[in-house]
């Protein structure tokens, strides 16, 4: 628009957070996927993305300006042992990627974040996924990895 020989631009309206949509879109996904073999094909490509997403962000963006969260994504191992999946944090968890196959994973819970209901993860707004395993070999590798 110019009025006067100035120019003035109209801001565009914001979009919705970019976190938001891309985990509609994955959890949307995720649920179609017929075998755990997909569902684990899937979480692994959403920790490395969300992982490069939000370590760009955190570059650019103020923590308080930031919109959205990352779908959270642990491991919890028979005997009351549980892990947090984050590159991040601990980028060599990405060694323990090809131990994670659907012959060690027993089974995958997909809590999903709902506005005006009791969440799991709500003091983030997010969503969370929980693989459950009681392979000793998975159980084994992570202990080498020594994360803690």
């Amino acid at each position: 628009m110019c009025v006067f020989g100035s120019a003035y631009a109209q801001r565009p309206l914001p979009e919705e957070c970019f976190l938001k949509k891309t985990n509609k879109a994955w959890i949307k996904e995720f649920k179609k996927a017929e075998t755990t073999e997909f569902q684990l094909e899937l979480i692994k490509e959403k920790l490395f993305s969300d992982a490069i997403y939000l370590d760009n962000e955190k570059k650019i963006t103020p923590k308080e300006d930031r919109c959205g969260c990352p779908i959270r994504f642990g491991i919890i191992i028979q005997g009351k042992k549980w892990l947090v999946l984050d590159l991040n944090e601990n980028p060599e968890l990405e060694d323990l990627f090809p131990d994670i196959t659907a012959e060690t994973i027993d089974r995958i819970k997909l809590s999903e974040f709902e506005e005006n209901k009791l969440n799991r993860y709500a003091v983030d707004n997010c969503s969370g996924v929980t693989l459950y395993t009681s392979s000793k070999d998975l159980k084994r590798r992570i202990r080498k990895l020594d994360i803690e």
